[in-house]
């Protein structure tokens, strides 16, 4: 059996010397013994308290710890391979085909009845959500494809020992178990059987003397995560992280434990009491793959205790632990509750019919990492597909819960399993009918204390348009200067450099209504990505800028009068081939949708725009500007294009007759954060990329060299880069302060340095 008690190899002071001397040693040796008097579980929750405490203290500082906190988990996860390969083998060959046959339905009955139970549960945790109106800043995410998920790969491998190394455990358990099966039907399976058993002796040795290191690895792994972790990315995903959380211990500590006690004759502290340090373990490590030879341990721990230990039992939880971990339990398919937060977190809850949808899709999907399965469920329900970006960072808290709670799933389902083929399941209809009153008194509940929760301490209103509006130019650049009316041309005064070096500015044309490359803030200045640029290219010509409001028809026109020198934000679009000069690109943006919300999805395949009929699409300019996007995203389809000159009045309500808008996609997140109920949809496959740049006179040809020269420079030195995440990413409406601590913000230690 795995002890709870660390070992005396592990002992700080040995015995304290055989009574050594008082003093310092003395003092060791009491705190040493004090240390592992404590048993395993309080020595993970000291350990656990440490660490956060050094994480709010040290702040940001305490990601040094990682390394030893990566290394920690390496050494946990270094033994499950190898001990699942032969535990698997060992427990198929020792059991008859008939035992065989009887384990897998039952295994597949539990996996039903769980699949039921998450269904049921995250259909209703949604009801606890308050109101909540929502937008974002343009994402990468937007032009990924959609991940595929390939069932062959995952888990059928045409090399096993590949497999391992590149740790696919789906396809390792499979070999496993189709090899273990085979065993099953040797004559002589003892002459195998028997050197395995050491084997897996002897990984669970490793196994038990890498545990007595989980307090010093959680307290490295808490204090990373309560130093990083920053507070506007937990008040951003509070309602997931609470709902999660309240759903977890209700699945941990409450369902699943009484589903165990319903049918088995073990009580529920017993469960608790044997289960816990495997819990501790998986909760602080976010991991149930490393507990999983503890788990096995401590059920034929608990089936000891009631003398119920026999080959079959211990069969039956050798085998179903590292079978069942592989399928969607309890724990992966609490991730499902991401989407109809996601769904939330958009403005558009899903509605009740979406739910079987979900399941029937994403439970299948779950047979994949939820990283692979997201994305595909976000995108099958319509959901703005960058909301996946805020699954990533959730997972430093909920992959604790969902880790606890698939191991309590785990060791549950063996429990059970090992009671079915041990003969001792209990049938009663009175402690069932107990069971199921107590899980559905404790979900209303939960369901109740959450919404009251939430609707108390979440703050539902919608700021991000007042924050994008907030955005400020970097402090080292000038306040823009905005000429009130458009300056009298010079292009008759000789070339444009020698004009502007005579004048002593740089006179850039601007759209005032283009969040976020050109708008103007809550401060009344004008700023964004390309004002940015524009001041910083003056800078390096040695001049200042100003900027003139322009029409875009009349750009080329105003280039060549000289009433402006450039205009940045031309898209490499035929209707500006021979009208003026483009410079080299400086970003590369995507063309995509602007719609309502509620009809995101109609837009997300070029397959299905190619079949549509009827719809109305506004497009700006002229229809040479976006001729490429449309033979690319709607082919021969019966729509109709509508020309509107700029896309402000269709986000202001001002053409209701269009279906959506035909723009770069960076332009419709800027403008969704001001109006909300519009969302932006980027078709697949291979959507069409927009390369953008400086446009100049057609006869300003060294000004456009000069300014190539300039953009190489300014991506060289990363102010391209930086501009691009500050105002088209939206890391200028984040808080930009260092993670508070304690050393810092407290006792100001290192403030001014």
């Amino acid at each position: 059996m795995c002890s709870t008690r660390a070992p005396n190899w592990i002992a700080l002071n040995q015995d304290n010397r055989r009574g050594g001397a008082a003093g310092d040693h003395g003092m060791i040796g009491k705190l040493a013994r004090g240390w592992r008097r404590l048993g395993l579980s309080l020595q993970i929750l000291v350990g656990l308290g440490l660490g956060v405490l050094l994480g709010l203290f040290a702040g940001e500082s305490a990601a040094q710890l990682q390394t030893l906190a990566d290394i920690y988990i390496r050494l946990m996860q270094m033994t499950v391979l190898p001990y699942l390969i032969t535990a698997l083998v060992l427990a198929f060959g020792q059991l008859e085909p008939r035992q065989a046959r009887r384990l897998a339905v039952l295994g597949g009955l539990m996996l039903l009845l769980v699949w039921a139970l998450m269904a049921l549960l995250i259909s209703l945790i949604p009801l606890a959500f308050p109101d909540y109106v929502s937008a974002a800043f343009y994402s990468s995410s937007l032009v990924e494809p959609p991940r595929e998920f390939s069932l062959a790969e995952l888990y059928f491998t045409a090399n096993p020992f590949e497999s391992l190394s590149r740790n696919v455990v789906p396809a390792v358990v499979l070999f496993s178990s189709l090899f273990g099966i085979a065993v099953m039907r040797l004559r002589d399976k003892a002459r195998l059987l028997e050197p395995l058993q050491v084997w897996n002796e002897a990984m669970v040795l490793i196994t038990r003397m890498v545990i007595q290191l989980t307090p010093y690895g959680v307290f490295c792994i808490a204090a990373v995560t309560a130093g990083t972790m920053t507070a506007q990315t937990f008040l951003r995903l509070e309602v997931y992280f609470v709902s999660f959380a309240a759903c977890a211990l209700l699945l941990a500590f409450v369902i699943l434990p009484l589903l165990v006690c319903a049918v088995t004759p073990f009580r529920y502290r017993e469960l608790l009491a044997v289960s816990r340090d495997a819990l501790l373990t998986a909760f602080i490590t976010q991991s149930a793959f490393i507990v999983l030879p503890l788990l096995t341990e401590r059920v034929k721990e608990l089936l000891a205790r009631h003398e119920r230990l026999g080959d079959r039992a211990e069969s039956a939880s050798e085998v179903l632990i590292p079978v069942l971990y592989n399928f969607p339990n309890a724990g992966k398919l609490l991730t499902l509750l991401f989407v109809p937060f996601a769904a939330w977190l958009a403005g558009t809850p899903l509605p009740a019919g979406d739910y079987a949808g979900l399941f029937a899709a994403g439970i299948p999907s779950y047979f994949a990492k939820a990283q692979v399965a997201l994305p595909f469920l976000l995108d099958l329900l319509g959901l703005p597909h960058d909301l996946f970006m805020l699954y990533i960072p959730t997972t430093i808290l909920t992959g604790n819960f969902d880790s606890m709670v698939a191991a309590m799933n785990l060791f549950g389902f063996a429990l059970v399993g090992a009671a079915a083929m041990g003969g001792f399941l209990v049938l009663e209809p009175a402690r069932l009918l107990r069971a199921a009153a107590i899980a559905a008194l404790a979900t209303a509940a939960t369901l109740v204390l959450l919404r009251v929760l939430l609707a108390w301490s979440v703050h539902t209103g919608y700021d991000l348009d007042a924050r994008a509006l907030q955005m400020q130019l970097p402090a080292d650049l000038p306040v823009a200067q905005v000429l009130a009316e458009t300056p009298e041309g010079d292009a008759g005064q000789g070339p444009v450099m020698q004009r502007i070096a005579a004048r002593g500015t740089l006179r850039v044309g601007f759209e005032p209504d283009n969040l976020p490359f050109s708008f103007f803030n809550d401060a009344g200045e004008l700023v964004g990505f390309d004002v940015e640029l524009a001041l910083r290219l003056a800078t390096g010509l040695g001049v200042r800028a100003e900027f003139v409001p322009i029409d875009w028809e009349a750009v080329p026109a105003m280039l060549a009068r000289g009433e402006i020198d450039v205009m940045p934000g031309i898209w490499y679009r035929p209707n500006w081939f021979g009208k003026l000069h483009l410079s080299a690109p400086y970003m590369q943006g995507t063309v995509g949708f602007a719609v309502r919300d509620e009809r995101r999805h109609e837009f997300a395949s070029v397959q299905d725009l190619r079949r549509s009929q009827g719809l109305v699409i506004g497009i700006p300019l002229d229809r040479r500007q976006v001729q490429s996007s449309i033979k690319r995203y709607f082919g021969d389809a019966d729509v109709r294009f509508e020309l509107v000159p700029f896309w402000k009045p269709f986000f202001e309500g001002e053409y209701p007759q269009l279906d959506a808008f035909l723009m770069p996609v960076e332009h419709a997140s800027g403008w969704s954060l001001l109006h909300p109920d519009y969302t932006v949809v980027v078709p697949h496959p291979h959507p069409i990329r927009l390369s953008t740049a400086f446009g100049v006179a057609r006869d300003a040809g060294e000004l456009a060299e000069t300014i190539n020269e300039w953009i190489v420079l300014a991506m060289d030195t990363g102010y391209v880069d930086q501009s691009y995440r500050y105002w088209v990413l939206g890391q200028g409406a984040q808080d930009a302060e260092p993670r508070w601590s304690i050393a810092r913000d407290v006792l100001g230690w290192g403030v001014g340095r």
